[in-house]
C-alpha cells in the first residue's frame, strides 16, 4: 500500500473502530434493560404488596445486581482508556462474581428446601437449569480471570459471564410459552449474546470471529446440549427426585 493510500485508509479504519469501541458498554446497557424489564414490575408488586418476596433473595438480587453494575463499570473503563484504573478495580470486580456465583447456588439450594417436593415428575427437568447456570459460570469466571492478561480474550469471556447469569430473567419472559421445555429459552440467551457478539467480531478489521467467541460459543451451546439431552430422561429425574428426598429428610 503505498503512503497516499495509507492515509486515506486510516481515517476510515478509525471511523470503524471507534463505535466499536462501546461495544462492551452496549453489552452491559442490554444487560442492565434485560434484568429490568424483568424485575421492575417483580418489585413494584412487591411494593403493592402483591408479590411476597423473602428477604435473603432481596440480598441475592443486591448482589447480582452489583455484579452486573461491576461490569458495566470495567467495560466503561476498559472503553476510556482507563486501563490501569480499570486493573485496580479488576480484582474487586471478580470478587463481587464470584461472590454472584456462591449467592447463585445458596438460592438453588435454598429453593430445594423451601418449596414442597413436586407431585408431576416433570417439575424436576426444571431443576436442570440452576447446575447448568452456575457450573458453566464458574467455569467462564475462572477463564476470564486466566486470561486477563489478554484483553481481548478477557471481555469476550467476561461478557459470556454476564449474560449467563441472566438466565433466570430471560426464564422469567410470559412471551416464551413453557410448554415446549427449556430450549426457547436457551435459545433466547444465544439471541440476545452470540448475535451482536459475532456481528462485532465481523466489524472488526480482521473480519473473522475471534477464538475467545468461537471457543466461549462452543462451551455454552454444549453446556446447553448437556441440558437438553437430560430433560426428560429417567436418569436425570430419578437424580433429582433422590436429591429431593434427601434434602427433605
Amino acid at each position: 500500500m503505498t503512503p497516499s493510500e495509507l492515509l486515506t485508509a486510516a481515517p476510515e479504519s478509525r471511523r470503524r473502530s471507534r463505535p466499536l469501541r462501546h461495544f462492551f458498554v452496549g453489552m452491559a446497557v442490554a444487560a442492565i434493560v434485560i434484568l429490568g424489564f424483568t424485575f421492575v414490575p417483580e418489585y413494584r408488586e412487591f411494593a403493592a404488596g402483591a408479590f411476597p418476596i423473602a428477604q435473603v433473595l432481596h440480598v441475592h438480587a443486591a448482589i447480582m445486581t452489583a455484579w452486573v453494575a461491576a461490569f458495566a463499570f470495567q467495560a466503561y473503563l476498559g472503553a476510556t482508556g482507563r486501563t490501569s484504573l480499570h486493573r485496580r478495580v479488576g480484582p474487586y470486580a471478580v470478587s463481587v462474581g464470584w461472590g454472584a456465583w456462591v449467592s447463585m447456588i445458596f438460592v438453588e439450594m435454598r429453593a430445594l428446601v423451601a418449596h414442597p417436593i413436586p407431585r408431576d415428575v416433570s417439575e424436576y427437568d426444571w431443576m436442570l437449569p440452576g447446575p447448568y447456570v452456575y457450573v458453566t459460570f464458574g467455569v467462564l469466571l475462572a477463564w476470564a480471570v486466566h486470561e486477563r492478561r489478554r484483553p481481548a480474550w478477557h471481555k469476550r469471556l467476561m461478557t459470556f459471564a454476564v449474560f449467563l447469569t441472566l438466565q433466570a430473567a430471560i426464564q422469567r419472559f410470559l412471551w416464551i410459552p413453557m410448554t415446549y421445555g427449556y430450549w426457547p429459552f436457551a435459545l433466547a440467551l444465544d439471541f440476545v449474546l452470540l448475535v451482536p457478539m459475532i456481528a462485532y467480531d465481523l466489524s472488526t478489521v480482521e473480519g473473522r470471529l475471534h477464538p475467545a467467541t468461537m471457543r466461549g460459543a462452543l462451551l455454552l451451546i454444549g453446556a446447553q446440549a448437556l441440558l437438553l439431552a437430560l430433560w426428560g430422561t429417567a436418569l436425570w429425574r430419578g437424580f433429582a427426585f433422590t436429591v429431593v428426598q434427601a434434602v427433605h429428610g
